[in-house]
């Protein structure tokens, strides 16, 4: 780490060490969100476009457009994540701090209530996105620029919840993952 940086990140730590407390005191569980594509570690960015406007390579429009056989291009699940910190949390209020790791896509994520981590949630292929007005949405941290970050804080009841991107062609490449909450 350069030297310029390490007062900040002291300063970050013990930040963080003071609001830990505070959250498990107030019955606040935390879990920390992050949205990821393979642009977050191949390097790929805004820049990634050829002369035309159209994006190259697996991000471009060809391999990762919409069509194929999962309406996400030929990739299928797997291209595009959500990975959270945490898989079980208590029953109550949950602070989702969720982090846009791409360095050049849109990404949202969807706190969604299922009856089991293997739902078959309404996906319309066409569009490539899954029919929110048929889903129990509960919230939702929407429209995330690349590089940024939000925080989404809502009261949980025991069940099974999906966490999920419903950006065109997100959710069939990948962006989705269970949250149990426990009584």
């Amino acid at each position: 780490m350069p030297r310029f940086l390490r007062p900040i990140a002291t300063v970050l730590v013990a930040l963080q060490a003071l609001a830990a407390p505070a959250l498990a005191a107030s019955g606040t569980s935390s879990v920390k969100v992050e949205l990821i594509d393979m642009s977050a570690s191949a390097g790929a960015g805004p820049h990634a476009y050829d002369r035309r406007g159209r994006g190259w390579g697996m991000m471009g429009g060809g391999m990762m457009g919409g069509g194929g056989m999962t309406g996400g291009g030929m990739m299928g699940r797997g291209a595009m994540a959500i990975r959270a910190d945490h898989a079980t949390v208590p029953a109550g209020e949950v602070r989702f701090d969720v982090t846009n790791a791409s360095r050049g896509m849109v990404h949202e994520m969807l706190v969604v209530a299922v009856e089991s981590a293997d739902a078959e949630l309404p996906y319309d292929p066409a569009t490539g996105k899954l029919d929110e007005s048929r889903m129990r949405v509960l919230g939702e941290a929407e429209a995330m620029p690349a590089n940024s970050s939000k925080t989404l804080v809502l009261t949980l009841a025991p069940g099974t919840y999906l966490l999920l991107c419903n950006v065109q062609g997100h959710y069939a490449a990948g962006m989705v993952t269970s949250l149990t909450v426990t009584p």
